[in-house]
């Protein structure tokens, strides 16, 4: 009975110990600026096709962005991380000639799953690497003038995509709980000429990580 009980005990032992120890949740949260750059041909190009005399296309192309994240960290090297993200919005003018303009205000919400690399550089420090896709929703609202009309009445446009998204940053931890989290981001192919044009999307934020 007692080899029974001590082969028990030395079982539970030998399972406690291949868990991973480094294996642990954690949560965050971050802001910081995000900046679109669009590809292909621009709006003014668009009216000049549809006939108009001239075109000139302003963006403000930077906001804020918003980033919660979750995530599970398998090994010292090696996590897996789900988010929502805010991208923020971006706005469009295109004025013409004969006289006339189009607003077009575009915002991009969605959800990323990453493969996360880690790697520690002392107990408080590590840099890391992140590849996965992003699933996001780009939604655009209009408003026109003059000699530009809305087809029908249509004041707005969406489009989904599926992209990847990559990043780099790194996590400094004040406490073995709480940590400081910054990092470079980028979004690709998001939108489509019907929400004014294909555009990726750079991110740099800076938050807190909470592991538990």
């Amino acid at each position: 009975m007692r080899q029974i009980t001590r082969f028990r005990l030395f079982g539970a032992a030998l399972a406690f110990a291949i868990v991973p120890a480094h294996a642990q949740w954690y949560v965050g949260a971050s802001a910081g600026e995000s900046r679109a750059s669009y590809r292909g041909s621009s709006q003014s190009d668009q009216f000049l096709d549809l006939g108009f005399d001239d075109a000139s296309t302003s963006i403000d192309d930077k906001d804020t962005m918003y980033r919660l994240h979750a995530g599970y960290r398998l090994h010292r090297y090696f996590a897996v991380e789900a988010a929502y993200v805010d991208l923020g919005k971006f706005a469009i003018r295109s004025t013409v000639v004969p006289a006339g303009f189009l607003d077009t205000s575009v915002k991009t919400r969605g959800a990323d799953l990453s493969a996360v690399g880690l790697l520690p550089l002392g107990e408080r420090f590590t840099i890391f690497g992140r590849v996965g896709a992003f699933a996001g929703r780009t939604k655009a609202s209009y408003s026109s003038g003059g000699s530009v009309q809305l087809v029908d009445g249509v004041h707005g446009q969406s489009k989904s995509t599926t992209s990847v998204v990559y990043g780099l940053g790194a996590t400094y931890d004040f406490t073995p709980n709480l940590g400081l989290r910054a990092e470079w981001a980028r979004y690709d192919k998001l939108g489509n000429d019907l929400t004014g044009g294909e555009f990726n999307v750079r991110a740099i934020s800076a938050g807190l990580q909470w592991r538990f």
